[in-house]
C-alpha cells in the first residue's frame, strides 16, 4: 500500500511538473521540480504527527513508536500507510488548512519569486486535491466528510463536499496561471 500511495502521488506531481515545464521552459525550473518533490511528500508527515504527538496513546501510535525505537523505520512507515484510513482528524488534511494553504500559495507565487517555495506549496495543494478526488471517485462520501470537515459541527452534504473540492480545483488551476 505504501508503494502504491507514493507512486500515485509522485505520478500526479510529475504530470503537473511536466505540464508547467512545457508551458514555461526555463533552466531555473529545476528548483520548482525540487520543491514539488519535497512538497508532494511533506503532507504525509501529518500522519506521523497524529500518531506520535497528537494521539500517541492509540494502539497504532504505540506500535509505530516502538518500531522507530527498534530502528525498523521501513516497517513503521508501512504500518502508517496501511492504517491511514483510521485517522481523520489530521492537522493538515482538512478544509480549513487547505484554505490557509491556498492563501500561502498565492503569497509565495506573487511575492517571493522562489521557485522552490512555489513548487513546495503547490505540490502540497496538489497532494490534497489528489486525495480528495480519489475519495470522490470512489464514492466515499462519509470518509471525505470526516477527513475534510471534522472541525465543522453541522452536517455537510455530499453535494457541498463536491462543490468544495471543485472550487479548490478551480483555485488551484488559477494559481497555476500565476506560475506560468
Amino acid at each position: 500500500m505504501l508503494k502504491k500511495e507514493l507512486r500515485s502521488h509522485f505520478l500526479v506531481t510529475l504530470v503537473w511538473l511536466v505540464a508547467i515545464t512545457l508551458l514555461r521552459w526555463d533552466w531555473n525550473l529545476i528548483l520548482l521540480w525540487l520543491g514539488g518533490l519535497v512538497g508532494t511528500f511533506l503532507l504525509d508527515i501529518d500522519h506521523l504527527f497524529y500518531l506520535l504527538v497528537v494521539y500517541p496513546h492509540e494502539l497504532t501510535g504505540m506500535r509505530v513508536k516502538r518500531l522507530f525505537e527498534q530502528g525498523r523505520i521501513k516497517e513503521a512507515l508501512v504500518l502508517v500507510a496501511d492504517t491511514q484510513d483510521e485517522r481523520f482528524k489530521l492537522s493538515f488534511h482538512n478544509a480549513l488548512f487547505q484554505l490557509i494553504l491556498y492563501v500561502v500559495c498565492f503569497f509565495v507565487l506573487t511575492s517571493t519569486g522562489s521557485l522552490f517555495g512555489a513548487g513546495l506549496v503547490m505540490a502540497m495543494a496538489l497532494h490534497l486535491l489528489k486525495d480528495e478526488f480519489e475519495l470522490l471517485f470512489k464514492g466515499k462520501e462519509k470518509r471525505l466528510r470526516e477527513w475534510l470537515f471534522w472541525q465543522v459541527k453541522g452536517e455537510i452534504s455530499f453535494y457541498h463536499q463536491k462543490l468544495f473540492v471543485i472550487l479548490m480545483l478551480l483555485i488551484f488551476l488559477g494559481l497555476n496561471l500565476l506560475l506560468i
